[in-house]
């Protein structure tokens, strides 16, 4: 690798890389990350999990980088990086032995933190879910058997129903995938898929809801920002939303069976998450199609867990809409995260609601500011999209809500 800067200047490079990177997050509204990298953890934060960069952000942080340094670094080690400490050994130029120490010793620290609390959290769910045992009961404690009984029955049939709806979704699968491959792309290819998932669910008993149709389509191109909940968020939106639009999509889903032929077909697109200049590029195509009249879905946190609550969005969407003029049109996803939630191989009976808020506009007179509108426009989505899912809004890289959680 070549040396951008000499190996003794890595304290320098260390702290202008702290600076830059604190700068940002003030930006961002991230007091928790600010308050990582000036606590114990410093160079050792993970990037996206406890400051919250994501490949927008951190290609914004790369920007700031090269101005400040006064030259050109190494994109692929930046994007790659997981740490500052990555960051900082990428600009330097490290060895590579170094960057080897570097690289894992954080890292190892960080899994064995993140086992540590999964175990401990683990152990406190059991404590506190777990039947309890009849020799370790307390005096006030008092055995149920109307209650034990229920809820045995309950799990029990939410077993069957999973049996049933997963079975079901395997031969539905091949079927509907045979179909739409030998259809014309795009609009046909949509329509029979949009079909044949409101046919599955109403197979299997899911109830869907939809609200605020008349938001769909009210604003000509437009970007729909949704949080994401579960393996069935892609399906439920399929089925209901009955309008022209592209999603977006890891470039890894696309070489997925049957889901890649799905998403080639429906023409929706796909990004490269490695490379952060490569999603600028996608950036700008994601822009050139707003103009061109077509409508984009984005499931703004990027991910889905367990655990509820709204987690930080990606910046791209809301980027994309102050270019474009476009608005933001806020969907909210309710009950999908029961239905199959992450870590569950069988769906659960249950309730979905999809709510289409009204449209979000950036301000026409934000030239110069177009940062702090981008910002603007992220958090007042999450705020509504919190407010109407009932769950709260989350710190980067924190399972615990930024205030008192709103009221559905």
């Amino acid at each position: 690798m070549t040396t951008l800067i000499p190996r003794p200047d890595r304290a320098t490079i260390k702290a202008q890389v702290l600076a830059i990177s604190g700068e940002l997050l003030r930006e961002l509204g991230n007091s928790p990350g600010i308050e990582t990298l000036q606590g114990a953890l410093q160079g050792s934060a993970n990037l996206e999990r406890d400051l919250g960069l994501g490949s927008i952000e951190r290609l914004e942080l790369l920007s700031r980088l090269e101005r400040s340094l006064g030259t050109s670094l190494p994109e692929k080690d930046v994007a790659e990086a997981k740490t500052v400490d990555d960051i900082v050994a990428a600009i330097a130029g490290a060895p590579e032995g170094a960057r080897v120490e570097t690289e894992q010793s954080p890292a190892q620290s960080v899994n064995a933190a993140e086992h540590n609390s999964q175990t401990m959290e683990s152990t406190h769910a059991r404590s506190e879910s777990g039947p309890r045992h009849p020799n370790r009961a307390g005096a006030g404690d008092t055995i149920r058997p109307a209650q034990s009984d229920a809820g045995f029955l309950r799990r029990v049939w939410e077993t069957i129903y999973g049996i049933y709806a997963a079975g079901l979704f395997f031969i539905w699968l091949p079927l509907s995938w045979l179909i739409v491959l030998v259809m014309p792309g795009g609009r046909p290819a949509s329509r029979m898929t949009s079909i044949s998932l409101r046919i599955y669910f109403w197979l299997i008993g899911l109830r869907l809801h939809m609200i605020g149709k008349e938001h769909m389509d009210a604003y000509g191109a437009c970007i729909y920002v949704s949080n994401h909940t579960s393996y069935s968020d892609v399906p439920v939106i399929m089925a209901l939303f009955r309008t022209d639009y592209h999603f977006l999509a890891k470039s890894e889903i696309n070489h997925m069976p049957f889901v890649g032929t799905f998403l080639r077909k429906l023409g929706h697109f796909a990004f490269e998450r490695s490379k952060l200049r490569a999603r600028s590029r996608q950036a700008e195509e994601m822009e050139k199609a707003l103009l061109r009249g077509e409508s984009l879905f984005v499931f703004a946190e990027g991910t889905f867990v367990a655990e509820p609550g709204v987690r930080p969005f990606q910046l791209g969407a809301f980027r994309a809409a102050v270019k474009t003029g476009r608005p933001i049109v806020p969907v909210v996803l309710r009950g999908a995260r029961r239905f199959h939630q992450d870590g569950t191989i069988l769906p659960r009976p249950s309730e979905i609601n999809v709510t289409v808020c009204p449209a979000l506009f950036a301000n026409a007179d934000s030239t110069g500011r177009e940062w702090a509108e981008v910002l603007r426009l992220r958090d007042e989505t999450r705020r509504i999209i919190s407010t109407h899912s009932g769950e709260p809004l989350l710190r980067p890289g924190e399972s615990r809500p930024l205030g008192e959680p709103p009221t559905s």
